[in-house]
């Protein structure tokens, strides 16, 4: 007996060390696990700020780097990092994106993490760092090709024929596709159900969507232009009715191109009215501004080919009308061949027939599809879409 009691005496301190040690373990584990919430919430909050930040280039055409760090760090704050060290660069310093101008690199550090069980062993702080990378980069798949913003306009797609495989079709309101065949990677609407009676859709279906915004923004060379508008002063006018040869760039209060044969390069700003009626124009790094007071084109019965400049402030933009120009311009024409974006947010009754298969973004109020031809539009080349969007790239 005196011998169990012996033994029974001695298991006693086993137990406790073993609890204690149990105790300790499980205190190191809820610690664990405390800071790598922290850690999950802290990272949450960087990516945040990163993209805040490329929201900011997106919509400065990447030329707006110390409001972008002043984004990131009002996002930071507001995500309850503001007493800590928030660190951001426009670009990052490091790394591979240490040079784009397109891309924001945030660096969120907290000294002090407090600790629970693991104070016993002498910690009773761990700190924290996380840090991020977003860039601004053109959207590809699916990339918007169409977007009709007025919320009060049935869009007239009757008959039409739009082959845009790889593209995605936006409308505010709802769209009359009565006879027509529709091939798009995406087609959303904001309104009432369409109308798709004897309507053919060869790959994505209308479906309902929340309004869409104007994309302006979020293209370069649009940002551009809506931010820099060109000079006013000094429009001529002119009167080139049958005329042959090259069209000098500049401001315009007065065009007329009936039936010219006309090659075009360079910004044309119309203060007035301009009519291309009939003409043949080849135009390569071409920008068409229409200003408040100018009267939109007309291109009907017109063979045109026009391309947008691919560098400078402008760049991918080949038409560009004010969105306080409610004026609507008139794209018909015999044989077309357009590429980048056109531009005609307060237009609502834009006809457009044709765009030859380049890469076109078109923005309007609204849209009528004339004519039997096909609409083809191309999808963006690797890395060459006009409409962009803030990433996390690291």
């Amino acid at each position: 007996m005196s011998r169990r009691r012996t033994s029974a005496g001695q298991v006693l301190p086993l137990i406790a060390l073993a609890l204690s040690t149990l105790m300790g373990f499980g205190g190191v584990a809820v610690d664990v696990g405390f800071l790598e919430y922290r850690q999950q919430v802290q990272q949450t909050a960087t990516d945040a700020a990163a993209l805040g930040g490329a929201e900011v280039l997106a919509r400065s055409s990447c030329d707006g780097q110390s409001n972008a760090v002043s984004a990131a760090d009002g996002d930071a704050g507001s995500n309850g990092f503001a007493g800590n060290t928030v660190t951001a660069n426009s670009p990052p310093q490091i790394g591979p994106y240490a040079s784009d101008d397109c891309a924001i690199g945030v660096q969120i550090t907290t000294p002090q993490v407090q600790t629970f069980f693991a104070r016993v062993l002498g910690i009773s702080s761990m700190p924290e760092s996380t840090q991020a990378v977003a860039a601004v980069t053109p959207i590809t798949n699916a990339a918007p090709c169409i977007y009709l913003l007025n919320p009060s306009v049935d869009q007239n797609m009757n008959g039409a024929n739009v082959q845009a495989p790889q593209c995605a079709i936006f409308i505010n309101d709802t769209a009359n596709f009565n006879g027509s065949t529709v091939n798009a990677a995406e087609i959303g609407y904001a309104g009432g159900a369409p109308n798709e009676n004897g309507s053919t859709f060869t790959e994505a279906t209308p479906q309902p969507i929340l309004p869409i915004a104007d994309p302006c923004p979020t293209i370069p060379g649009c940002a551009y232009l809506a931010a820099n508008p060109p000079s006013t002063s000094n429009c001529e006018s002119f009167n080139g009715n049958g005329y042959r040869g090259a069209l000098a760039p500049g401001c315009y209060s007065s065009l007329n191109l009936n039936g010219a044969n006309v090659t075009m390069s360079g910004e044309y700003v119309f203060n007035g009215s301009s009519n291309f009626n009939g003409a043949t124009i080849n135009g390569t790094g071409v920008t068409m501004y229409v200003t408040p007071a100018g009267t939109p084109p007309n291109f009907n019965g017109a063979s045109v080919s026009f391309t947008p400049p691919t560098t400078g402030g402008p760049a991918g933009v080949v038409y560009y009308q004010v969105p306080a120009n409610p004026g609507s311009a008139n794209f018909n024409g015999s044989s077309n061949y357009y590429s980048g974006l056109i531009y005609s947010p307060g237009g609502s009754d834009v006809n457009f027939n044709g765009t030859g298969g380049g890469y076109v973004v078109l923005v309007f109020g609204g849209i009528n599809f004339n004519g039997a031809g096909v609409q083809d539009f191309a999808p963006p080349s690797a890395g060459g879409g006009l409409v962009t969007k803030a990433v996390i790239v690291e």
